[in-house]
């Protein structure tokens, strides 16, 4: 009798060690989790600031792109306007250059 209660409680510490091993593994991976999405977020916010107007003014600035006086104009094209005509259909390139320079 003794030795059955000697292998269930050798069974159950072994088992209870076990959870708390997985559970402390839970735990690191939690706060993993928590760590890369607050991260994220940084990140997120980050791409946020440097798309804007603002930020590449002043990183063209920093990196001497732009002058203090000048301004970023930006063009947004229309997508409804670009040229529908088939690539087949089209000139090649050499014959749009000498179009541009001789004449058609």
């Amino acid at each position: 009798m003794f030795v059955i209660g000697f292998a269930l409680s050798w069974a159950f510490a072994g088992v209870t060690i076990q959870a708390n091993a997985l559970a402390r593994d839970i735990d690191a991976n939690r706060s993993a989790i928590a760590a890369e999405q607050a991260r994220r977020s940084q990140l997120e916010a980050s791409l946020a600031e440097k798309k804007g107007a603002d930020y590449i003014i002043e990183k063209g600035k920093q990196l001497g792109w732009v002058w203090p006086w000048e301004a970023l104009i930006a063009v947004q094209r229309d997508p409804s306007a670009r040229d529908q005509t088939p690539q087949a259909e089209r000139p090649s390139r050499l014959m749009r250059w000498i179009a541009l320079f001789i004449g058609p």
